[in-house]
């Protein structure tokens, strides 16, 4: 399944955003493929990537550390299927 992410960041940048994505890029290539980051402005970004295992990544989307961020940066992330 080809999915984009739009990833809305207001508490943080983008360049903060995504060092903290790429700390657990290991982690999402177990359960992706194909992934492309492409950065709008400071406060938007956008992530297509085709998944490979959907019950991994919505666990890993549930990581406690990566919840935090989110909710610590009001990051909100858009999901829908290409």
């Amino acid at each position: 399944m080809n999915v984009k992410a739009i990833v809305e960041i207001q508490g943080c940048d983008f360049d903060d955003w995504r060092s903290f994505f790429d700390s657990y890029e290991h982690d999402r290539s177990q359960f992706i493929k194909n992934e492309t980051v492409t950065k709008h402005s400071d406060n938007l970004a956008e992530v297509t990537f085709e998944v490979t295992d959907l019950d991994g990544l919505t666990k890993l989307s549930q990581r406690k550390d990566i919840l935090d961020f989110e909710v610590s940066n009001q990051i909100t992330v858009t999901v829908e299927a290409l």
